[in-house]
This record gives structure tokens, sequence and C-alpha cells, in this order.
């Protein structure tokens, strides 16, 4: 592989900050824009020269340091978009296949995303951050698997936590694969094959209509489960 000529651009100061935490914040912001730029061109690759050699040993103290935040900040603007609030008098199925496209939605619109969920994705970096948050996003999708069973959409005999694990790893993995196609499938095709399998796995009540053997529990005492 040819390698690509390193490029030895300067931040350029707007002119618009005042103090100096305002100028190294804005500095910070320029080499994670910078890096981001240069991750999603080199397809993962990229030389710590690329951005700012100096500047960037001296906010991130490594490479690796860097990568790390620019993987920190792509699960930050992903989780702000799966686990925003959509209209809680929706049905359960309704509400969470509005999640899962606005999920698919974003991966295929970001540039980083195939590449952290590509060729990054075994790295030593993005594995130590993906523990934790995987863990966490689990955690809230069975807390949302439980909510769907006390609304008597989910057959009661399903273990929230193994179906939140199951539902993540899976969906994770098969946008993974579609994003990093020659020919992505159509994302909304996708996300109706991936509800189809979510909606059989968890037993969904036919046309999302609550099974009446289900009652609904009081919302005071729904209080302590995190909405997704």
């Amino acid at each position: 592989m040819v390698p690509r000529p390193v490029r030895r651009t300067t931040p350029k100061d707007s002119g618009k900050n005042t103090g100096t935490y305002s100028r190294e914040n804005g500095a910070r912001a320029r080499i994670v824009a910078a890096a981001l730029e240069e991750l999603v061109a080199g397809d993962g690759d990229f030389e710590i020269g690329d951005v700012w050699v100096g500047l960037a040993y001296h906010y991130f103290g490594s490479k690796a340091g860097l990568i790390s935040v620019l993987i920190t900040e792509f699960h930050n603007r992903h989780e702000a978009v799966f686990n925003q609030s959509f209209d809680e008098s929706l049905p359960w199925p309704v509400r969470e296949k509005a999640r899962l496209k606005a999920s698919i939605d974003f991966m295929y619109a970001d540039p980083v995303a195939p590449v952290m969920m590509g060729k990054l994705s075994s790295s030593a970096e993005v594995i130590a951050i993906d523990t934790g948050r995987r863990s966490a996003v689990v955690e809230m999708a069975a807390r949302n698997v439980a909510q769907g069973q006390r609304r008597g959409f989910i057959a009661a005999d399903i273990d929230p936590d193994i179906a939140g694990a199951v539902i993540i790893g899976g969906v994770n993995q098969a946008v993974a694969r579609a994003i990093s196609s020659r020919r992505r499938p159509d994302p909304d095709q996708l996300a109706d094959r991936l509800w189809s399998f979510i909606a059989g796995g968890l037993s969904l009540a036919p046309q999302g209509v609550p099974n009446e053997k289900q009652k609904e529990i009081p919302r005071c005492a729904r209080s302590g489960s995190k909405r997704r």
C-alpha cells in the first residue's frame, strides 16, 4: 500500500476565543476534528504526524490517547441517538422500532461508523472502551425489555438480561456487516428485517396489542426503571 503524504497542517486561531482555557479547548476540538478526518480517509489508519504532532501529544499524551477520545466521542454521538426520548403514548413495539431505525440511520450516516465497527473494532483501544460502554447499553436494553413485559407486549417468560444482550449484540453485528458491504442494504429494509427477528425472539403480542393476561403496572411502580 502506497503511504499517504503527511499533512503538516497547523491549527488556526479563529480570534473568537478569549482566555487560556478557551484557546486550549478550541485547539483540542480542532485536533479531534482533524484526527477524525484522517481516520476516515485512512480507513482506520493515520499517523500522529498528520494531526499536529506536538499539540496532539500535549493534549492527549499519545496516539492511543487520541484514538480513545475519538472512540468515546463516537459512542457519545450514537448513544445520544438511540437513548433519545420517544413519545411514551406510543405502543412499546412502535416506539422501539423507531429507536432501532434511528440507530441504523445514524450508523449509515456517520462516516466514522464503518471504521469503528470495522477495522478498528479489534484494536486494544476500541475493545477497552467498548467493554464498559456495551455493558451499560445492554443493561439499558434489559430495562427496556422489562418495561415491555410490564406493559404486556413481551412474553413474561423472557429473561430481560439475556434478551437485552442478544438484541444489542445481534443488531451491532448485523449493522456492522451492512455498512461494510460494497452494496449496502436499504436501511429501511434492514430495520424491518432486524425488527422481525427481535419481535420473534421477544414473542411480541400480535399487531403490537398488549396481552390482556399481562396487567399494566401503575406508573409509580415503574419509576425506578430508566427510560431509554
